[in-house]
C-alpha cells in the first residue's frame, strides 16, 4: 500500500505582518463625540420639518452609541485596530 508523501518546505516561515493600532486619548475622544453630537442635535432642531431629519436622527443614534461605549472603557485611552493585512 502507498501513500502519497507528505511536502514539507524547508524555507522558513514569513514574519507575521502586524495590526495597525491607533491609540486616541479617552477623554480627547469622548469630548470629540460628545460635540459632534452637540452639531447634530443643533442640525436636527434647525431640520425639525425637513426630509433630511430622518438621516440626522440615524446619525444621532450612532454617535449616541459610538460615545456610550466610549465611557464604558476602562483607562486613559481606547485602541482602535485595523486589520492585518
Amino acid at each position: 500500500m502507498s501513500e502519497d508523501p507528505l511536502h514539507y518546505s524547508a524555507a522558513p516561515q514569513s514574519p507575521q505582518r502586524l495590526i495597525p493600532v491607533l491609540q486616541v486619548p479617552r477623554e480627547e475622544l469622548r469630548r470629540g463625540v460628545r460635540d459632534t453630537l452637540f452639531v447634530l442635535h443643533q442640525e436636527r432642531l434647525w431640520r425639525s420639518k425637513s426630509a433630511d431629519r430622518e438621516g440626522c436622527l440615524a446619525q444621532i443614534a450612532f454617535w449616541e452609541a459610538v460615545l456610550g461605549w466610549i465611557q464604558e472603557q476602562y483607562g486613559d485611552s481606547v485602541n482602535f485596530v485595523g486589520r492585518a493585512r
